[in-house]
């Protein structure tokens, strides 16, 4: 877009500059019509509307991207703040499922022990029951 813009530029700035002073001597004069010149204040005319809408188009892009890059400066804050809270509802979870464990074996250990202590209630009263049927 700006190569284009500097080469219309430069190229208008050739026609409109003077010969240089070695030419002017052994320069031919053009001469150019009403036709030509209005022709030419045309393009220029065009050439300016389209540099300006060009500028102001750069202007607007501009401003969006520094909308998206105050937009995605927050969406990174927000993904971090995230990431922590994250990171702390994972370690509450992992506290609660190593208590939940803890808790589960205890809960083996006392059904094991209440176990143990039936069968050996069974076991003495079958041998007083034994002992009793043989009396």
């Amino acid at each position: 877009m700006w190569k284009k813009y500097f080469a219309v530029t430069a190229a208008t700035l050739c026609l409109l500059l003077p010969a240089s002073a070695s030419e002017a001597s052994s320069a031919t004069t053009y001469t150019m019509t009403a036709a030509e010149m209005s022709a030419l204040d045309s393009r220029l005319s065009l050439l300016l509307q389209q540099t300006k809408s060009t500028r102001q188009a750069l202007a607007e892009s501009q401003a969006a991207l520094n909308e998206s890059r105050a937009e995605l400066s927050k969406l990174k804050t927000e993904s971090i703040k995230l990431q922590i809270e994250l990171q702390a509802q994972s370690s509450l979870l992992e506290s609660a499922n190593k208590s939940l464990q803890a808790s589960a074996k205890e809960e083996a250990r006392t059904r094991r022990r209440i176990k143990a202590q039936r069968n050996t209630a069974i076991v003495v009263a079958v041998g007083l029951l034994a002992y009793a049927v043989n009396k």
